[in-house]
């Protein structure tokens, strides 16, 4: 039996649907991710396995007991939330021993929970210190010990690494995995960052106009997306809409199928589930899948996908450079290749003559149908927060 069970849970404001009948199941010892955009709905879910928020419909399940109308302070549930919500009055030691204290914990055993907690983070020598005199990333770890002095079953983090700089939240999610393993409490994580939530997950569950667009493991989710909308939403991702021209069941070593691109031509693609002559979608191909070569007009292995195009422009991203690529059908092909030449830094340059090529099973078909339905669910539902 799962840890934590949401089951067709709904909570709506006014005319507004936060969240539309959801059902989701999350593993003891878990990192499990809510991931989507503003208005996707995350924030409230947590907010009501958290008990700061009561669902109109559903069942909330900690441990197969139905919590959704429990006071949170009565909940084996704690949560770290993105502003910290550290006392400023009270040393770190203090913030730590707080929850404790409100647990009527016996004062003998309270400075030792303290000092364990404070070790797990990482700051066994800051007790005395006050938040003011902290760094953003000393602040989190205040109140990630705070959350789990009491050894709760289920920690929430609400965007805890949202106000820190890109280089500490690096190294803050190196820490929060790290910190997980060792304590092996359940932690639900809620964010907007893509890169996060595949960085840190064990599984994501992508969140969109209420609803669960896809649940599944990080690579999952981002090499094969099952809605245009996490195509688009997860990273950097070429989106191709075309119509199946043929199947092809006998090829070695896969069955694949043919799709007919306006402006590119016929992309060779993995044989798609379901997949009829006719049927249309897209494919969703990633940069870092294709490969970038200067034209030199030789014969190209007919199994892999060839295009010929120029360079219309190019980002240079310190690691990678980025090309857009325009085929003479006028359609626009986004590449990448590593900078890894010493004292070159680019490749190409605009208006170059170039060759891209990429396997078939690079690129992932997603069915219209699927598409479709994303879209219908997003039109039924406004943009709220969270």
């Amino acid at each position: 039996m799962a840890l934590l069970e949401i089951r067709n849970v709904t909570r709506r404001f006014g005319a507004f649907t936060a969240v539309d009948n959801v059902s989701l199941s999350i593993e003891a010892g878990e990192f499990f991710t809510l991931l989507g955009p503003s208005g996707c709905g995350k924030t409230t879910l947590l907010r009501m396995i958290a008990g700061f928020d009561t669902p109109d419909a559903g069942q909330i399940l900690l441990d197969g007991v139905d919590i959704a109308d429990t006071p949170p302070e009565n909940r084996s549930v704690r949560t770290v939330f993105q502003s910290y919500a550290l006392f400023p009055h009270m040393t770190v030691a203090g913030n730590i021993a707080f929850p404790l204290q409100m647990a009527k914990t016996p004062a003998s055993e309270i400075k030792s929970k303290v000092a364990a907690a404070l070790d797990d983070v990482r700051l066994g020598g800051f007790a005395a210190r006050y938040p003011h005199e902290l760094s953003g990333g000393q602040r989190q770890r205040v109140a990630i010990a705070r959350a789990l002095v009491t050894h709760p079953q289920l920690l929430l983090l609400d965007e805890p690494l949202s106000a820190l700089d890109a280089k500490l939240r690096e190294q803050m999610q190196i820490e929060l995995i790290n910190l997980q393993k060792s304590v092996g409490i359940t932690f639900v994580y809620v964010t907007h960052d893509q890169g996060e939530a595949l960085a840190l997950s064990h599984r994501i569950a992508v969140m969109n106009a209420g609803r669960v667009e896809q649940l599944d493991r990080p690579d999952r989710i981002y090499s094969y997306p099952t809605s245009r909308f996490v195509a688009d939403f997860i990273g950097t991702c070429n989106l191709l809409d075309g119509k199946i021209v043929g199947i092809q069941q006998d090829t070695v070593p896969e069955a694949a199928m043919e799709i007919d691109v306006p402006g590119l031509g016929i992309v060779k693609t993995a044989l798609a589930q379901d997949a009829q002559v006719s049927g249309t979608g897209l494919v969703a191909l990633r940069p870092e899948k294709i490969c970038i070569s200067a034209a030199d007009g030789s014969p190209k292995n007919t199994a892999e996908n060839h295009f010929s195009g120029k360079v219309k422009e190019l980002l240079y991203m310190g690691d990678v450079t980025v090309y857009i690529v325009e085929t003479s059908g006028g359609a626009r092909i986004e590449a990448l290749l590593p900078n890894s030449v010493a004292g070159r830094p680019k490749l190409f340059e605009v208006g170059d003559a170039v060759d891209l090529t990429w396997c078939r099973d690079a690129g992932h078909f997603v069915h219209e149908a699927v598409n479709k339905e994303a879209k219908a669910d997003h039109a039924g539902h406004e943009v709220g927060n969270g």
